[in-house]
């Protein structure tokens, strides 16, 4: 079995972005609202260098909440995906939830919602699908339901600062980080400790 790091997306690989039409930081709805945070790509690099598989996990329920089009979360989603493929990175899959209880599109709220966080869903599906060993994983998220959503996988947390959004509780992640380059070196220094107690052993 293979350890993964399983990202969330807004306020932690890209900005939030401010909506004028609810005076509210939110998720992007077009390519060009996409503003990745400092240091996300040389830091997600690092992640695959050590040998992680990638995964994104994020809800993204604009459309169901008759803010945008699906399609216009799907040119986010590839403007994304080309800015990664630019630095050779690679995910092993990129998992949207489009659900919500208040949704206006009936096929996404209601008994749809399944998959979003904190439901381990996408964890539980990359474990039975990529031979993911969870115990093994890390969650890294601004939100305290990202939090939630990899404890209930049994996967690591590390919970990232969001300067734009207040998201952050309640929630109790196995460490804190400023952004995602300092969350990457959590990960390198937990390794590091572990590899010195295998030598210890043997």
């Amino acid at each position: 079995m293979q350890a993964a790091v399983f990202l969330d997306r807004d306020g932690v690989i890209n900005e939030d972005w401010f909506n004028p039409a609810t005076g509210e930081w939110e998720s992007p709805l077009h390519p060009d609202d996409l503003d990745l945070r400092p240091g996300v790509l040389d830091a997600i690099a690092r992640l695959q260098a050590l040998g992680f598989r990638l995964f994104l996990v994020s809800n993204q329920p604009s459309y169901a909440k008759g803010k945008c089009r699906l399609e216009d979360l799907q040119a986010v989603q590839a403007r994304l995906a080309s800015l990664l493929e630019g630095r050779g990175i690679h995910f092993a899959a990129f998992c949207y939830s489009y659900s919500h209880p208040e949704s206006v599109v009936p096929e996404l709220g209601g008994a749809a919602i399944f998959d979003r966080k904190p439901e381990p869903y996408f964890l539980f599906q990359a474990r039975d699908r990529f031979g993911i060993d969870l115990a093994a994983s890390w969650m890294i998220g601004d939100r305290d339901s990202d939090v939630e959503c990899g404890r209930r996988a049994g996967a690591r947390t590390i919970q990232v600062a969001n300067p734009r959004g207040t998201k952050a509780g309640k929630a109790v992640p196995d460490a804190r980080a400023a952004g995602l380059p300092e969350a990457v070196q959590l990960i390198e220094e937990a390794l590091a400790e572990t590899m010195g107690e295998r030598k210890v052993e043997r």
